[in-house]
């Protein structure tokens, strides 16, 4: 039986003192069999009486030590009878867990709780195991993430039933964490060993190889299996290989290149093989590494890389014929096709499917030729073709390597008579159309995939060069687009850059046009400034990820839109379009692309946004102070323009009243807040068309009025009408312009249209406002989950009743897509129910509204068409659903 003792730091000590003994005495497998009393199954904790200098000692250290003692109960989720003091290493008190508080389980994470009740029940069943260790995660009382190691006893009654378990548990966090970042990281070069294009091979300090990768296994000829274990000291036969490796035993790096004859697989290849010692930190050979390319290949590479020249050489040729007869075109380009293919002589027919006839070309022609003068093709039908119609039959290439006799030769071009030892023909595709078929024959070997593959790719060069030949409209109309083009492009704004792929974008090329930015090409080719420093701030963060994302998923191509500061500081809209270049590696090596300013586009789609909103706050509100507000904060977005006053006029007495102003100060606007119909400044409205002006101007045209003091430069004075009528009235200012440039001059124009048609609106539509009004109150009064929305799905409103029970506010709606209401995965369902309703075949449906938080709600719907404020909508009534029992 258990002696504990009730001074309890003494029995923390003694407990600590028996589970570690016990753990050591086994060399870290626990053996209780030797602390146990004949006949008992029960563990004896003796006690022990020490000095209190001792005690101190010991109970500091314990205090200190990572160890953490545990008796638990063996029932339910572990009720702890002890746990040592330090279990305030995790934030938790013994008291938490003597007193019932806390179970041991409570502090288990969830996610490993099941599997800790398996393998404690799995060694528990066993009647001969008294011992276990398990790994699992904990949770502090911080709610921090620990891994343990938990190694414990089994206690058992007289009877050999399971009443506790004893033992400790190690914080091993950290070990975890360094153990997986050890995995990871034997993953990641395991990857590189077996996908490295090149063969890597290992041999051990007695030169047998014990790994080599696949690369290496298909340069040798032979598999894996087979290699590792072969001798690179007794097996190799090749001396001067053999020398390379020898080296590495005396701890030197060896190379060879040249020819050898494998002698596991008797493979004969070109290698380039080098080979480095691996040594230990004592200095002495724990084995070495070699690395294998094969170079077999080089010379057909060359070889290769020849042809392809010529084939491209052939097609610019080609290009450049494009003024040529038809003949020409086609002898040259069977001529380079016989010559790509080392052939004798060739044919190059054109296949006219709608009276299914081929026109041929011969090559070479020779002097006596019947139809060497002649422009025109040998016409005969497909059907009496040979063995050069079979890849029309075929639909594929054909390829025939033995000798072939044919006495109708004449058949396919009159006037020649040859023996035919072997031959290639392809067809030529247009949209799985065959439009022409190409032959050469009488090479000195035979024909392989190689010859195919240039014959195919000359012979579909010189179809495209015939259809653009024989399409002179089409040439005729790019060759005009290509001027009009480079008119354009002559004039345009768009500024060139060739960036490099590093941080920030470091910039290699910059057109000179860089300075209407204010920048020079030195600012940025000296390193001075990088492209990311003009990126504005706020946007650098987003443009590094969208470049990021680009390069990592291998586009060719992308554009995107961002902001970027000029030399003064100015903000400007920029979109970007650039084209990413990939080495060999698929490394991008380098971005070339081009910015354009796009800031006036963008203030006009932030003009029609304005535009919007304010038809939404004039709905919501009513208020002409508050629309006038609006649209003069959006006029001073124009260049130049900074300072501004809003009139309105009254249609009886024509007189001007400000109602909104920016930019200007109190004593300005209070000398132009209000003047007549009579005045100056009113005929300078009542012209009906805008007035753009120096401020010296207006300033000697009012010399009773004191305005020197504003440092105005220009003015602009803009009527608004409706119908011809004068309704509103707008000043504008720049302090730091001599006159209100074209582009903001456009700007104020259309927004002084919108504010003539927001006041006719306000006055047409007070009435229908107040209705509305009134439509809202009604509707907000209704149990039913009611929306609004637009013919195009747009939401208009919704009544209080949705907003109570999915939680969405009306911000979250307005102007959204309707199908936010819905589950993602229903949407089908909704769009194919609604097409049904409007058709008049259905009029309600059950799909479920899910809230803002994701969940559903069952409803019935019904869907109406109805009018909104002028304007067709569809009206979506919904009725909860109860579920059975609730």
């Amino acid at each position: 039986m258990i002696n504990i003792r009730t001074d309890q730091w003494r029995s923390q000590l003694r407990f600590l003192k028996l589970t570690l003994d016990r753990m050591n005495a086994s060399s870290g497998v626990m053996n209780i069999s030797d602390a146990r009393i004949p006949g008992k199954n029960e563990v004896h904790v003796s006690t022990v009486v020490a000095p209190a200098s001792i005690d101190k000692k010991l109970e500091a250290v314990y205090n200190s030590s990572p160890v953490i003692s545990f008796l638990w109960k063996a029932e339910g989720e572990w009720p702890v009878e002890y746990v040592s003091g330090n279990i305030t290493q995790l934030g938790y008190s013994t008291d938490d867990f003597l007193s019932g508080k806390l179970l041991y389980g409570d502090i288990v994470h969830p996610d490993d709780l099941d599997r800790i009740h398996l393998e404690v029940r799995k060694h528990s069943e066993k009647k001969n195991t008294s011992y276990f260790s398990l790994n699992y995660r904990i949770l502090t009382k911080s709610n921090e993430v620990r891994w343990v190691t938990e190694r414990s006893f089994i206690k058992r009654d007289e009877n050999g039933n399971i009443t506790h378990f004893q033992g400790i548990i190690i914080d091993n966090t950290e070990l975890e964490k360094t153990e997986k970042e050890l995995l990871e990281t034997g993953k990641k070069y395991q990857i590189i060993f077996e996908r490295s294009p090149v063969g890597i091979l290992y041999f051990d300090e007695n030169g047998i190889i014990t790994h080599c990768n696949k690369s290496c296994s298909d340069i040798i000829g032979a598999p894996v299996k087979k290699i590792v274990g072969f001798s690179v000291l007794s097996s190799l036969n090749d001396e001067n290989l053999k020398e390379a490796i020898d080296v590495v035993f005396l701890g030197n790096a060896g190379y060879y290149e040249g020819g050898y004859i494998s002698s596991i697989s008797g493979k004969r290849i070109m290698v380039r093989a080098s080979f480095t010692p691996v040594m230990d930190d004592d200095g002495s050979l724990l084995g070495g590494i070699g690395i294998l390319e094969d170079i077999s290949t080089n010379k057909e590479d060359k070889e290769l890389l020849a042809l392809n020249e010529m084939r491209l050489e052939a097609l610019l040729k080609l290009y450049q014929m494009q003024d040529y007869p038809m003949s020409e075109i086609s002898e040259y380009a069977i001529q380079k096709a016989a010559e790509l293919t080392n052939s004798t002589t060739g044919y190059l027919e054109f296949l006219n499917e709608d009276e299914n006839v081929l026109e041929t070309y011969h090559w070479p022609v020779a002097a006596e030729d019947v139809l060497m003068s002649s422009e025109e093709p040998f016409v005969h039908p497909v059907k009496s073709t040979g063995f050069w119609g079979e890849a029309i039959r075929e639909r594929k290439p054909v390829i025939v390597n033995t000798q072939y006799d044919s006495d109708s030769v004449d058949d396919i071009y009159p006037g020649k008579k040859e023996r035919m030892v072997r031959h290639i023909t392809v067809p030529v595709f247009e949209n799985e159309q065959i439009v022409a078929v190409a032959s050469v024959a009488n090479k000195s070997k035979d024909y392989d995939e190689s010859d195919v593959r240039q014959l195919t790719l000359l012979m579909e060069g010189m179809w495209k060069l015939v259809q653009y030949k024989n399409t002179s409209e089409v040439l005729y109309e790019a060759l005009r687009m290509r001027r009009m083009l480079e008119s354009i492009m002559s004039s345009s704004p768009a500024i060139v850059f060739l960036w490099k792929p590093e941080q920030d974008w470091p910039v290699e090329f910059v057109s000179e046009n860089i300075e209407q930015f204010g920048y020079t090409v030195a600012d940025f080719i000296t390193g001075k400034i990088i492209y990311g420093d003009i990126i504005h701030p706020s946007d650098l963060g987003r443009v590094r990820n969208e470049v990021e994302r680009a390069a990592r998923e291998g586009f060719s191509d992308f554009s995107h839109e961002y902001r970027i500061l000029t030399r003064s500081g100015e903000v400007r809209w920029v979109d970007e379009r650039t084209m990413l270049h990939y080495d060999g590696a698929g490394m991008v090596d380098y971005m070339q692309g081009i910015i354009v300013d796009i800031t006036e586009r963008k203030q006009a789609n932030n003009f029609m946004r304005i535009e919007c909103d304010l038809d939404n706050v004039l709905g919501e509100t009513g208020g002409l102070e508050e629309t006038f507000e609006k649209l003069l904060d959006f006029t001073l977005e124009g260049k130049a323009i900074d300072s501004g006053i809003m009139y309105v006029v009254d249609e009886l007495t024509g007189e001007f009243d400000a109602i909104s102003y920016r930019g200007l100060s109190e004593s300005f606007v209070t000398s132009l807040a209000h003047f007549g119909p009579n005045t100056l400044l009113a005929r300078l409205f009542t012209t009906g068309f805008p007035v753009y002006k120096y401020f010296s101007e207006i300033n000697m045209m009012m010399p009773a009025v004191d305005l020197d003091h504003e440092g105005l430069q220009a003015m602009a004075f803009i009527p608004v009408k409706f119908n011809d009528n004068l309704v509103a009235a707008i000043i504008l200012g720049s302090h730091t312009e001599l006159e209100i440039p074209a582009n903001s001059r456009n700007l104020a124009e259309t927004i002084a249209n919108q504010v003539g048609i927001i006041i006719s609106r306000m006055k047409k539509d007070s009435g229908m406002q107040k209705s509305k009004n009134n439509m809202n109150s009604l509707l907000d009064a209704l149990d039913e989950i009611v929306f609004i929305m637009d013919m195009e799905g747009q939401v208009l409103h919704i009544n209080e009743t949705l907003v109570q029970s999915l939680n969405y506010t009306p911000r979250d709606l307005e102007m959204k897509d309707f199908l936010m209401l819905y589950p993602d995965d229903w949407e089908d369902d909704v769009l194919s129910t609604l097409d049904e309703i409007m058709a008049g075949k259905l009029s309600t449906c059950d799909i479920p509204l899910v809230s803002k938080e994701g969940i559903l709600v069952p409803v019935k719907s019904k869907f109406t068409i109805g009018d909104w404020g002028g304007q067709d909508v569809l009206i979506s009534i919904s009725y909860p659903i109860k579920e059975p029992g609730k």
